[in-house]
């Protein structure tokens, strides 16, 4: 339970900052995770708070709660900088120390590095790409992952691809992958959404998909 409380710590302490630029709470039937091989089958409560993300530096909050016994199951405080703030962006970022807690309720915590970068091709369509480097604390492991984004605005429809590759030590090979998201808007502060990912790991083929109900405070 310690570790719920000090979720609704910081996301209190970011909400109510002056400097607070959005905030949204949904409903999943899984989870989420920026590696879509690791998404939960699990319905989770999502919430996602952050600082002002057109400012140079920015801290952003990403909290899941399995709704099966409240259940805190990945915590993430990430502080992003941003090198290039032009047409082209380029970020850096680091998370604070998280965690991620498994069915069997064993506790894993991690460091996680990240380098972004996004460039509109017109107003509607964005390309983007993430690397992230993850180091078990309390355990051993160490993650490269590589992604792709391609993003399309049709009126109110949001569809993001993404292509990805992931090597891991907890893996015997690479694994790769894409995923759909498709985004709905139903009005200024609620939309739907909808994620399938199809990745393959070794000989293993994992497919995953969700849907999720998300209020924009």
């Amino acid at each position: 339970m310690r570790g719920i409380h000090a979720f609704f710590l910081v996301f209190y302490l970011i909400s109510s900052n002056s400097f607070s630029q959005y905030g949204s709470i949904e409903l999943n039937t899984g989870g989420f995770s920026f590696i879509p091989i690791f998404t939960s089958d699990k319905p989770h409560i999502i919430f996602r708070v952050g600082t002002d993300q057109n400012r140079r530096f920015s801290l952003n909050l990403i909290n899941l709660v399995m709704i099966d016994g409240l259940t805190p199951s990945n915590y993430s405080l990430i502080a992003r900088y941003k090198l290039i703030d032009k047409k082209l962006q380029l970020q850096i970022g680091t998370q604070f120390p998280g965690y991620r807690v498994l069915e069997n309720e064993e506790y894993k915590s991690r460091y996680v590095h990240e380098i972004r970068s996004s460039y509109p091709i017109n107003s509607s369509t964005n390309l983007l790409f993430l690397y992230m480097h993850g180091i078990g604390r309390n355990f051993e492991m160490n993650n490269n992952f590589y992604s792709f984004y391609f993003q399309k605005i049709f009126k109110k429809f949001i569809a993001t691809t993404q292509f990805y590759q992931l090597y891991s030590s907890l893996a015997s090979g690479p694994s790769a992958g894409i995923a759909q998201k498709i985004s709905f808007v139903l009005s200024k502060k609620i939309k739907l959404n909808g994620f399938l990912n199809k990745s393959i790991s070794g000989d293993e083929d994992i497919f995953n998909k969700t849907i999720g109900v998300e209020y924009s405070f």
